[in-house]
């Protein structure tokens, strides 16, 4: 089920410039959005649907001059359900598509674009194996960088012991070889393992047992962890529960959204590499948090940052055009020459592979007050 809401400037007209909106036209022009709109994958629609917003907020409900109707598709858990959600984008007439937050979901969507000549600006991660698109772009970033990052982290700082990694049998792949090669896939450290767990999004404790027995037998010194949503949850919980009190360092979606709030006090001090943190000091994510946290009374994340800069992208490929009523094609081929985009997570700009050259950086999980949040150690480094 689709669900549309008109996004458009409050004033000015005609076919010129409104000084006081930005607005160049009265054409409406249709952007499409993939999210989970329901179940327990919903908080990660809703932050990717916020981030969106939020730029619209900022730009008078503008794109490119354009007013701007967002037209909603249920992204569901399976790669049916997400290609008929770009099938029905697609037949509603959409000029882009922004979203998808599960990236084993990508492929399924990027099938369906590329045959449409439709850009989408994925949000969620994106698997390594999508390759040689022309239509399939991502403001987020490619799903073995988080274990890049960490591999190439943790070979300087982690110099003894065992690490032991765990991860989703099918999702969780190209996080543990980004790891796994950036660390040296020779090293000792890490020669036993990975282990894999089952790849359920809200795995039962029983589902869990017989990975973290293995975790048991392996008499790691720290972990490796890569998983999301209640699945992390459910898996910290389990290994505590267990006796296993190793350090923890992980993907930054192990401690994104509602996550930290149901680890509780068991999220302290668990590493994550991502590609955003919420207190970085800089003056467009000074901007970006505050008005994220008052409109939506929620801590901004990653999801919700590249959903905001896929407004921006859209914003300066539509005025690149410099058609009243750019087609897709136009949109596409003005969204390789957007250059560097100014961001909350630092600037950054596409790469060949039509994803984000861009900074990663270490976080901690601390006690911010009343609340747990993702603090900021360290930049790790620029990949991309």
């Amino acid at each position: 089920m689709a669900g549309m809401s008109g996004v458009v400037a409050g004033c000015g007209g005609g076919d010129t410039e409104d000084d006081a909106t930005g607005k160049i036209t009265d054409k409406v022009l249709k952007v499409g959005v993939i999210a989970p709109l329901s179940g327990d994958r919903q908080p990660a629609g809703d932050e990717i649907i916020n981030g969106l917003k939020l730029y619209l907020d900022f730009n008078n409900g503008l794109l490119g001059g354009h007013p701007i109707e967002l037209v909603t598709a249920e992204e569901g858990d399976s790669a049916a359900t997400a290609a008929a959600a770009a099938d029905q984008l697609i037949n509603s007439g959409v000029s882009a598509i922004v979203g998808v937050s599960n990236s084993t979901l990508v492929k399924a969507v990027s099938d369906k674009i590329e045959s449409a000549k439709i850009p989408m600006l994925g949000t969620g991660g994106g698997p390594a194996s999508v390759s040689s698109a022309v239509y399939t772009w991502s403001t987020s970033y490619v799903d073995d960088e988080p274990g890049e990052a960490l591999g190439t982290y943790m070979k300087t700082t982690v110099k003894s012991g065992k690490i032991a990694m765990i991860a989703p049998a099918t999702s969780g792949r190209d996080a543990v070889e980004g790891f796994r090669n950036a660390f040296g896939t020779s090293e000792p450290q890490i020669s036993d393992g990975p282990i894999w767990m089952p790849d359920t999004y809200n795995p039962s404790a029983g589902e869990l047992l017989e990975a973290i027995e293995s975790i048991e037998q392996l008499n790691a010194d720290v972990l490796f962890c890569h998983a999301f949503g209640p699945a992390a949850v459910t898996l910290v919980k389990q290994m505590r529960a267990s006796g296993l009190d190793q350090p923890i360092y992980a993907p930054g979606l192990f401690t994104e959204g509602t996550n930290l709030a149901q680890m509780d006090a068991l999220a302290e001090g668990i590493f994550t590499a991502h590609n955003y943190a919420a207190d970085l000091a800089n003056t467009f994510n000074q901007r970006f948090a505050d008005n994220y946290r008052r409109r939506f009374s929620a801590i901004p994340t990653a999801a919700s940052v590249a959903a905001y800069d896929a407004g921006q992208v859209l914003d300066r490929a539509i005025g690149i055009t410099k058609v009243e009523g750019p087609s897709a094609q136009d949109i596409n081929r003005a969204i390789g020459q957007v250059g560097t985009i100014d961001s909350p997570r630092g600037s950054w700009q596409f790469n060949q592979p039509r994803a984000p050259q861009q900074k990663w950086y270490l976080r901690e999980v601390r006690r911010d007050g009343t609340q747990l949040a993702n603090v900021l150690i360290s930049e790790l480094s620029t990949l991309g």
